[in-house]
């Protein structure tokens, strides 16, 4: 029933063809900059493993009841295990991650049912086949029921559409012509799933994208980039929606410090399906900053075509935009924070074009009690805002927990 592992993607409700833009609420999905987004191995991570548990209340609130969007207020509780590992070998660096988890809903959740499963993880890998040619692999997969985790990529989830699987994997090849000169040859593949065939029907896709980047270091911490991509998308359940996109690009990658760290591509997006052939502009960027070895900072942010929600659309043009913070006071204390904004422009055709504005909100708390046991708390707020009234909620999410590690 669950389809090979497909990248961070958009989240979609529709829940009836007869009532064409009457979607459940929505929102956006992870936000996949390309080129080693998730790649870290500045820190050798010992095999640790841990144990989770926490609760909280859930609150999500529509702003216009219907028999197939009801809102959801429930206390629920989590219990879950996870492990990692790093190794920085010189040639050879790799990690992984991996954690599962169940979690109830004491009043459960409308036409969900009260107990659902998580499981998340990630791999990643370098190799250094001499000073000029190496090659690295990263993948993300999760099988759950609500991404909130997603505003670590510059992206939120607010809803409910059931069990689902969304995963992606990005291959490349990066090749130094001469000190000044290289290349960077990708594949990525990625794609969400759902398990309610009210949502699977129109939503599941998977998307291959490939990728030839040429880039020339006018110093040692600035280089110049033009790259080309291809990407299409392929509808499982309604090929009508299919579509493909040409993207020309040119961008900068620039170190200010080796705390300090950014890239930007700018262009132009070709965009081609059955009802739709227009050319809009592309933009995505990252910043990355370890202010100290307290602090570190996070931007990213996407402008461009989205195939989440088009059941109704010919079209989603967007706005994508994250930021993520993590500070410690003391040793025993740390502090996180992030905020995300995210604008649609879908397009009707012949009906009812809707624009939308999602804003999401989080904030925690870790304290360490012991060596080996983490407390922590958390707040989060997510609200949307539509032309199409039907579309439109709030929801807020308290919890608290405790993570022991061995």
């Amino acid at each position: 029933m669950l389809h090979s592992i497909m990248k961070a993607a958009i989240k979609y409700i529709c829940y009836m063809a007869m009532m064409a833009c009457c979607h459940h609420a929505s929102a956006q999905g992870l936000v996949a900059v390309q080129n080693n987004a998730f790649s870290d191995f500045k820190t050798e991570q010992p095999l640790t493993f841990s144990v989770t548990s926490g609760g909280g209340y859930d609150s999500l609130n529509y702003k216009v009841d219907t028999p197939f969007i009801q809102d959801i207020a429930s206390w629920y509780a989590q219990l879950g295990v996870g492990v990692t590992y790093t190794d920085i070998d010189p040639t050879t660096p790799w990690s992984f991650s991996l954690d599962a988890s169940a979690i109830n809903y004491v009043d459960g959740v409308p036409r969900f049912g009260n107990t659902f499963y998580n499981l998340n993880g990630a791999f990643s890998m370098e190799h250094r086949f001499s000073e000029r040619l190496k090659i690295s692999n990263n993948l993300l997969f999760t099988y759950g029921v609500d991404p909130g985790n997603a505003s670590s990529f510059g992206a939120a989830a607010a809803l409910w559409n059931g069990q689902y699987l969304y995963g992606y994997n990005n291959f490349n090849v990066s090749y130094a012509w001469t000190p000044r000169f290289s290349t960077t040859t990708s594949y990525t593949l990625d794609g969400i799933f759902y398990e309610d065939d009210l949502i699977a029907t129109p939503e599941n896709r998977y998307s291959h994208l490939f990728s030839q980047q040429f880039s020339y270091a006018i110093t040692q911490r600035t280089s110049v980039v033009a790259e080309y991509r291809y990407r299409i998308t392929t509808f499982e359940r309604t090929p009508s929606k299919n579509f493909t996109s040409h993207f020309a690009l040119g961008g900068v990658d620039h170190a200010w410090s080796e705390r300090a760290s950014g890239s930007l591509r700018v262009g132009a997006e070709f965009y081609e399906s059955d009802t739709v052939s227009n050319v809009a502009p592309y933009a995505e960027t990252t910043f990355n900053y370890a202010v100290d070895q307290k602090t570190n900072v996070r931007w990213a942010a996407a402008l461009g075509y989205n195939g989440a929600e088009l059941a109704a659309f010919n079209s989603r043009y967007g706005l994508n935009t994250g930021l993520q913070v993590n500070h410690y006071l003391t040793k025993r204390l740390s502090v996180n924070g992030g905020a995300s904004y995210f604008y649609s422009q879908f397009d009707g055709g012949a009906g009812t074009d809707v624009t939308e504005h999602s804003a999401q909100i989080s904030v925690g708390l870790g304290y360490q009690m012991f060596e080996n046991l983490m407390l922590n708390a958390g707040y989060s707020y997510s609200i949307l805002q539509s032309t199409d009234v039907l579309r439109e909620f709030d929801r807020n999410r308290v919890s608290l927990g405790a993570t022991a590690s061995f």
